[in-house]
């Protein structure tokens, strides 16, 4: 969360608090090939292990967050999906990516691998793991008063998953994946913005609380 979007949620009368749920970790697994036509990358957190990939090859990124961050590596983003998910990357490749393609999928190690089998000949690179981390016992009793629960990933619910029994607010999610996961775990009211985006996601929630 940066500054501004932080100064967005406070001018609504929110009292803010950024608790990471996650953190990534990179596998340093080696290049599966040299020899690919297309970069899929479904996440920034993946764009620090690209190092040693060509700055010439076709990029598919699945979001303006990820696509800035490839281009400050140097990368050229060919394809961006409309709605910013995994599926509609997927389904927006599948019509561009000629038969003898050859796709690398640089992902994380919880990435939805399904949307890969649109796809002719994929290679399959983890260049990233997920890491859980608990609430400490003060922000578990704050958890009691919280009225807008923010959540980014299917991860971040999942981490967050034991300690529900005391959080009787209204989530806010980014995708119908995230929305799902949510789904999954709590009978509570489930807010998403159609722009899966964090400054979206801000501006519903601003719109239910100024």
């Amino acid at each position: 969360m940066t500054a501004s979007q932080r100064a967005m949620l406070e001018a609504s009368g929110l009292s803010v608090h950024h608790v990471p749920l996650i953190e990534t970790r990179l596998t340093d697994a080696p290049l599966p090939t040299r020899a690919f036509d297309w970069l899929v990358v479904t996440s920034q957190n993946a764009v620090p292990a690209l190092r040693d990939v060509s700055r010439d090859v076709r990029v598919a990124a699945v979001g303006e967050k990820t696509r800035r961050a490839l281009i400050e590596e140097g990368f050229t983003v060919s394809l961006m999906p409309k709605t910013y998910t995994g599926e509609a990357l997927f389904r927006d490749m599948a019509a561009v990516v000629k038969a003898d393609d050859v796709v690398l999928f640089a992902r994380g190690d919880l990435a939805n691998t399904e949307h890969m089998k649109q796809l002719p000949h994929v290679c399959d690179w983890v260049v990233y793991e997920t890491v859980k981390r608990t609430l400490t016992p003060d922000q578990f009793e704050a958890l009691g008063h919280v009225k807008a629960m923010l959540v980014l990933s299917p991860s971040a619910v999942d981490a967050l998953a034991p300690y529900l029994d005391r959080f009787h607010g209204t989530w806010y999610a980014i995708g119908e994946v995230t929305e799902r996961a949510v789904r999954e775990v709590s009978t509570l009211p489930v807010r998403v913005p159609e722009c899966y985006t964090m400054d979206a996601l801000i501006q519903c929630v601003g719109e239910d609380f100024s």
